[in-house]
């Protein structure tokens, strides 16, 4: 597995994977608005703006960029149909493994950066409200829970159909139809686990005035209950890929 996983590292620096990795992180703090300074009455507030905003901001971004990262690592094997010659040389559970964990690891890498961006644009702009350190890590360990499950469906999708498009189109299709399950009743989220970004989130709007376009936030208890059944779907479509390539025939 190690001389399979220092091949994927070697792959992925031809790719450019570390330059992706950091747009990444820096799409996603654009989009919430991590570049604008909030005006001094929002720094009171800032963090919970921040961290409600993040999810939403994920379930629309990160289905599309997992999609690209599982798809990015099986390029070679697909476009060079090697798949057999592949597992003439080396064994199926160390090729398999090597792209999971290299593949974990990006992940991984990605949800640090994003997070400490979170830390950074909060002492960049001086935000005024005390950090809430267990609220980030739990964000970040529904984060980094959610974009392995989102990595390891397309990745399954990529070993079955051998072909990036379909693994992409279900990355776009993810990513929307996470976006629309955030408009109806919680319920409903809870079938949509590629969009689990924002059910698991811990913060709520409690207030809105309207005359001065003032929003409160509020926090929720940690869903504890679906973050463990994030964990169980991930265990299963990582156990699916590797039943599917152990059938693979040579």
């Amino acid at each position: 597995m190690a001389g399979a996983f220092r091949i994927e590292v070697q792959k992925a620096h031809r790719r450019h994977d570390l330059l992706f990795c950091l747009l990444v992180p820096l799409l996603v703090m654009l989009w919430i608005g991590g570049i604008s300074a909030p005006s001094q009455d929002e720094l009171e507030n800032a963090y919970s703006a921040l961290f409600y905003s993040i999810p939403v901001a994920n379930v629309l971004i990160l289905p599309i960029v997992m999609a690209v990262l599982a798809s990015r690592l099986w390029d070679m094997e697909v476009k060079g149909s090697t798949w057999k010659l592949l597992y003439t040389l080396q064994s199926r559970r160390s090729l398999f493994l090597g792209k999971a964990l290299f593949g974990t690891m990006e992940v991984v890498f990605i949800t640090f950066l994003e997070m400490g961006g979170t830390y950074l644009t909060g002492k960049i702009y001086g935000y005024t409200e005390e950090f809430p350190v267990n609220q980030f890590l739990y964000l970040t360990a529904c984060t980094l829970m959610v974009e392995l499950l989102i990595f390891f469906g397309a990745f399954l999708i990529m070993i079955l159909t051998k072909n990036p498009l379909p693994a992409l189109c279900a990355g776009i299709v993810a990513s929307l139809t996470g976006l629309f399950s955030a408009f109806l009743p919680q319920i409903v989220s809870y079938f949509v686990p590629w969009g689990y970004f924002i059910p698991l989130s811990s913060y709520e709007v409690a207030n809105w005035e309207q005359t001065t376009h003032t929003i409160t936030y509020g926090t929720r208890p940690y869903n504890w209950g679906l973050l463990i059944f994030t964990l169980i779907l991930i265990m299963i479509l990582f156990y699916a890929s590797w039943c599917r390539v152990q059938k693979q025939e040579v």
